[in-house]
């Protein structure tokens, strides 16, 4: 479905039209999808399946345009689901730049995702590069200093109220998990080693690597993940394995992470998720008691200590090496 937002002239003077596709939606595919047919495939295949009416459910998917004669030459998307979003796909055909499309396209974004209630975009990008200054104009900011992983808000409890403690429930992931894993993956406490499958390490964005572990769950056996969920709908923590490429699918790979006040959930969370049948090992910090407690319940084995493996703020930080055989 398109609906128009507004008309605004350009620096050239053409006017833009400029719109919302709320997909699926067969008239805007055609020409949506080749807008975007310069990203990665993982996203391709998540636009692809956003215009496949019935593929995706929960998750909504927004391309906002602006048009020329009708025809799209400025994109920006979003992902949303519960008043989480991220916001990404940001793009203007390279004849119609410098004309400031992507500036009129993006308060108008910004103003519909504020109409309608949302409460907290992220989005990534290069630090201190020129986009990063746009999106902080529009009032997304940095999540930790340097970090190119940034987020908008528009109610500052809203965070603390959705993570706060409580019961919580597992299941796989599913479409309308996008938006809300990133919030997880946005979240400055807990621990600094957060994916090593995935090269997350403290607060990341999660925005492609999510596409890729769904995708590697539909279409590769030994893919697979779960989900920690709170009482408010909240995600709280992930389990993932995949296969090791480093090892030529000998060796999978498990990631962990749990959100400290959630901590005590690990064990239900690491025994929901399939593992397969070969060896499998996952890495965590020397002093992440909760993994490691959990790992131990599981079955799993100490096997080597990486010394001064990494060095988060300066600090030297030993990684040790579970394992264990199927």
């Amino acid at each position: 479905m398109y609906t128009p937002l507004a008309v605004k002239p350009l620096k050239t003077g053409e006017p833009l039209e400029i719109g919302v596709v709320f997909a699926p939606d067969e008239v805007y595919a055609p020409l949506i999808k080749p807008l975007l047919g310069h990203k990665p495939a993982s996203f391709r295949w998540h636009i692809d399946a956003s215009f496949d009416p019935g593929r995706i459910q929960g998750l909504e998917t927004r391309y906002y345009v602006g048009c020329l004669d009708r025809r799209p030459i400025c994109n920006i998307m979003t992902v949303e689901y519960g008043g989480m979003g991220i916001l990404g796909h940001v793009f203007t055909v390279p004849e119609h730049r410098r004309k400031g499309a992507c500036h009129l396209v993006m308060a108008e974004q910004m103003e519909d995702f504020r109409w309608r209630g949302g409460k907290l975009l992220t989005l990534g990008t290069g630090y201190d590069s020129p986009p990063y200054w746009i999106y902080h104009a529009f009032g997304f900011r940095s999540i930790i200093p340097g970090s190119g992983f940034m987020k908008y808000v528009t109610d500052e409890g809203f965070e603390s109220r959705l993570l706060a403690s409580g019961g919580t429930t597992v299941r796989p992931p599913e479409w309308r998990d996008w938006p809300v894993v990133n919030v997880l993956c946005a979240q400055t406490d807990g621990a600094y080693v957060r994916s090593v499958g995935f090269g997350l390490y403290g607060p990341y964005n999660f925005e492609g690597g999510f596409l890729t572990l769904m995708q590697g769950m539909e279409e590769q056996p030994d893919w697979n993940g779960r989900l920690l969920i709170s009482h408010t709908g909240a995600v709280v923590g992930y389990a993932t394995v995949q296969p090791d490429a480093r090892w030529r699918g000998n060796v999978a790979l498990l990631d962990l992470f749990v959100l400290p006040r959630f901590t005590t959930h690990t064990h239900v969370l690491l025994q929901a998720l399939p593992l397969p049948a070969k060896k499998v090992q996952c890495y965590a910090e020397e002093d992440a008691d909760w993994k490691v407690a959990a790992l131990l319940e599981a079955g799993f084995a100490v096997e080597a200590t990486l010394r001064a493996q990494m060095t988060p703020d300066g600090r030297p930080l030993d990684v040790v090496v579970y394992a264990t055989y199927r």
